[in-house]
C-alpha cells in the first residue's frame, strides 16, 4: 500500500485548495454578475435563480411529455440521490483508502450542488471538478481511516445531503447554499479536531 508523504499532503493540500475555488466561483459569478447569464430570456428578470439548472431541466422535461411539476420532482430527487451517494461513496472511500472512489463520491456530491447554477455555468463547472478529482486521485493516496475519522473527513458531503435532505423540499436554492456553506464550516472543524495521525491518513 501506497504510503502518504510530504509531498502527498502537499498535493492534497492544492488540490482541495482547488476544489473549493471551483465551488466558490461557479456559484457565485452568475449571483455576482447576473448579466452574463446567457439563458435569461428577454422578457426574464437577469438574476440566476430564474436560470437555475434545478429549473431548467424540469422544463426540458416538459417539453417531451412529462408534466413540470413531475419533471420537478424528478429532478430534485435525483439531486437529493446524488448528495447522498456523493456522502456514502467518499465515506466509504475514507474507510478502504481508495483515492478513485473518493473522486467518485466527490463527483457525485458535485452534481448535487451543481442544480444550484444556471444549466451552461453546471456544466463547465461539473467538467472541471472531474478533471481536478481524477488528478487528485492519480497524484494523492488515501490511507484507510477508522468510521469516525472517515466521516469527519467527509462532513462537507455528508453534512450537505443531510441538510439537502431536509429542505430541498422547500424549493429554495438560498437555503441550500446556506447548507452547503455550514457544512463547509463544520468540515473545517472536523478537520481540525482529527487526531495528528488520522488527519495525516486523510490527505
Amino acid at each position: 500500500m501506497t504510503r502518504s508523504t510530504p509531498l502527498h499532503a502537499s498535493f492534497a493540500v492544492l488540490f482541495d485548495s482547488i476544489i473549493v475555488l471551483l465551488y466558490a466561483l461557479f456559484l457565485a459569478v452568475p449571483r455576482l454578475y447576473p448579466a452574463v447569464d446567457r439563458t435569461a430570456s428577454a422578457d426574464a428578470p437577469t438574476s440566476g435563480s430564474t436560470t437555475l439548472a434545478w429549473l431548467a431541466l424540469p422544463v426540458g422535461l416538459s417539453h417531451h411529455g412529462v408534466s413540470l411539476a413531475y419533471a420537478t420532482i424528478i429532478v430534485t430527487s435525483t439531486a437529493l440521490i446524488a448528495a447522498t451517494l456523493g456522502a456514502l461513496v467518499s465515506i466509504a472511500a475514507r474507510l478502504h483508502g481508495s483515492a478513485a472512489m473518493w473522486a467518485a463520491g466527490s463527483w457525485m456530491f458535485g452534481c448535487s450542488v451543481a442544480i444550484l447554477m444556471p444549466a451552461w455555468i453546471a456544466t463547465g463547472f461539473l467538467g472541471a471538478l472531474l478533471l481536478v478529482v481524477a488528478l487528485r486521485s492519480r497524484f494523492v493516496p488515501l490511507m484507510p481511516l477508522r468510521p469516525l475519522a472517515a466521516v469527519m473527513a467527509e462532513l462537507w458531503p455528508a453534512g450537505y445531503a443531510i441538510g439537502f435532505a431536509v429542505f430541498v423540499w422547500r424549493y429554495n436554492p438560498q437555503l441550500l447554499l446556506q447548507c452547503l456553506l455550514i457544512a463547509f464550516g463544520a468540515s473545517l472543524v472536523g478537520r481540525a479536531v482529527l487526531p495528528s495521525s488520522a488527519h495525516s491518513a486523510s490527505s
